[in-house]
């Protein structure tokens, strides 16, 4: 172009070119967005979760919501029909149901929208077709890495953390039994191990492949252990057993540590505990934060840790204060 010619013209697109340029990184900033909230069941969980997400939002985001149906699978097609149809922004999925639909549903799409997950224990069973970018899934024995969904809030501390919380909120625990089925967590064991020495701690690996092996390992066991870590594993976890061992290990003077309000309520002396409400504007901000930059990564929940002081008391173990 002629600078001289066309002087006017020529200070114009400069003009644009520099406003571009500026706000290059901010694709989405001041527009209205449409998104879809696809939820697992109506559970008080999720319905926190939803509370915090709506909360959290700006005004210019629009919500539609959709609940999925544990009996009614026709109901299920409908709503993945819908979100097709729907043309939305982005499409979140509350729940491990509701994310495993919606990373299906993301086949049939022509362009397919962002999908992000959150309230999600294992991420890595979705099976999308993303890159995996977070250690805080680097425990999984899954064999496709490439796999794990790179977009969402998932319900799994890193490894590291919780030993770290565990370390540092007690004194004389020093040797801590993880109960675990190695076919489903492995490779927890071995993370958790190789943190564990940072701190002066012994993992002692407490394995059954059923149910029916878990008093005879512990039996084994008591005199060897300050506590039982039990940890979200299938093989392993009900409620039945849980207040099982927490009623052995009050006996042996052995404190049990878990991952719920459950725990606690039932007499454990440690647990990891999630605010759903706090998880839905976790999720809320990186919303809004994909909404402004245009990127999204996989992210571990906001927690809080519960001592039961009085099952700590009764026990005999000792609180850093």
């Amino acid at each position: 172009m002629n600078k001289k010619k066309y002087p006017y013209i020529y200070f114009v697109m400069i003009c644009i070119c520099g406003y571009l340029s500026v706000f290059a990184g901010d694709a989405f900033a001041g527009e209205d967005h449409s998104i879809a909230v696809v939820v697992s069941k109506k559970i008080r969980p999720y319905m926190n979760v939803m509370e915090g997400i709506t909360k959290g939002l700006k005004e210019t985001i629009s919500i539609r919501v959709f609940f999925l149906s544990d009996s009614d699978p026709q109901h299920n097609e409908q709503v993945s029909d819908k979100l097709e149809k729907g043309q939305f922004d982005l499409i979140v999925a509350v729940g491990p149901e509701a994310a495993k639909m919606v990373w299906r549903t993301g086949d049939k799409f022509q362009i397919s929208p962002q999908k992000l997950f959150t309230a999600v224990l294992d991420p890595v069973s979705l099976g999308a077709d993303s890159k995996f970018i977070s250690k805080s899934f680097e425990y999984s024995d899954s064999t496709n890495m490439q796999s794990v969904p790179s977009c969402g809030i998932s319900l799994r501390i890193p490894v590291d953390r919780q030993v770290r919380e565990i370390a540092q909120a007690f004194i004389n625990v020093k040797k801590i039994g993880l109960l675990f089925d190695a076919r489903n967590n492995k490779g927890f064991y071995e993370t958790a191990g190789f943190a564990s020495q940072q701190y002066g701690i012994a993992l002692i690996p407490l394995q059954v492949e059923a149910m029916k092996q878990i008093p005879g390992v512990l039996a084994k066991n008591w005199q060897n252990i300050d506590c039982v870590w039990m940890i979200p594993d299938r093989t392993v976890i009900s409620e039945k057993i849980i207040q099982y061992i927490i009623r052995l290990g009050i006996y042996h003077k052995t404190g049990v540590i878990g991952y719920n309000s459950f725990f606690i309520r039932s007499g454990a002396i440690f647990s990891f505990d999630f605010d759903y409400t706090a998880l839905g504007l976790q999720t809320a901000g990186k919303i809004e934060a994909y909404f402004k930059t245009g990127e999204c990564s996989a992210d571990p929940p906001e927690f809080k840790t519960v001592i039961n002081r009085k099952m700590v008391d009764k026990i005999g173990l000792q609180v850093r204060e």
